[in-house]
């Protein structure tokens, strides 16, 4: 694990674990993510994942299922880190966690050690979970670099403007104070391969400036899937993957719905929260 020197904006529905562990801090707490026991500590003094970083994980699965094991994924602005613990554990692969928040930076590598996911451990675990880097930076700076290109980028990226808002303390993880769509789209041009994906949520009613900011730095949008609360509300998200250096051609999936009329779960949507 290495440390060098940015959403849903919902509640998160995880399962509170009950952990003494001297790896929490005061009024932190680990969840439990229901799938390979995998817990993530965080605080609500932060900003905690919520339904936006589960959709986005499974919407960005499908090329990260078929890809080579040597294939390696960053998670831009990674946060608590629940997309990076996610999609390593799901793919086998190599996931690099960047976040500009130290006390984030901090958390994500606790997890890592409540998990056994350092050292010798992560590389021999048995139950194939990829290797988790932690960088501590800001993945907009020109500064930031890596050795080798990714393979694939992921981002639930600050997307609400400045003002519209939200908690001031959290308002760096859910504002474009700085991270906005243009800005993301040049990060992730810069740190993904020619023919490498990049997938993202953003909001649907701004998705003309999703896609200009993504073709105007050569990562067309291939994949889009709309999100509705409910069946027959307006979609509100909208789940995004693109390629750089592809063709133009664009795949609409069927709407993912949240929940029914009674307010429960889908049927797919609780599929991914029970750890399918």
């Amino acid at each position: 694990m290495n440390t060098i020197n940015a959403t849903d904006k919902k509640p998160a529905q995880s399962g509170l674990f009950a952990d003494n562990s001297e790896l929490l801090r005061d009024g932190e707490r680990a969840d439990d993510l229901q799938y390979k026991g995998l817990r993530i500590i965080q605080s609500p003094s932060a900003f905690c994942f919520g339904t936006d970083s589960i959709l986005l994980t499974h919407f960005a699965l499908p090329p990260l299922l078929h890809a080579k094991k040597d294939a390696r994924i960053i998670d831009l602005g990674s946060g608590s880190g629940v997309i990076s613990l996610l999609l390593a554990a799901k793919t086998g692969l190599s996931v690099t966690g960047v976040e500009i928040d130290s006390e984030q930076c901090e958390r994500l590598e606790r997890t890592l050690i409540l998990n056994g996911l350092v050292g010798e451990q992560s590389e021999k675990n048995a139950l194939d979970i990829g290797k988790i880097e932690v960088v501590c930076a800001d993945y907009l700076s020109p500064e930031l670099s890596f050795e080798h290109k990714f393979d694939h980028a992921v981002c639930n990226p600050p997307y609400f403007r400045v003002g519209s808002g939200g908690k001031p303390k959290n308002a760096g993880a859910t504002h474009e104070r700085n991270a906005d769509i243009l800005s993301l789209a040049q990060a992730a041009r810069r740190f993904v391969k020619f023919g490498g994906s990049f997938s993202l949520c953003f909001p649907a009613e701004r998705l003309s400036e999703a896609f200009c900011a993504l073709s105007a730095n050569s990562l067309e949008p291939k994949t889009l899937r709309l999100v509705r609360t409910k069946a027959g509300r307006k979609p509100y998200l909208a789940l995004i993957r693109a390629k750089h250096g592809a063709k133009s051609g664009l795949t609409v999936e069927n709407d993912l719905i949240i929940a029914d009329e009674s307010g429960r779960y889908t049927e797919e949507v609780q599929r991914y929260y029970n750890g399918e």
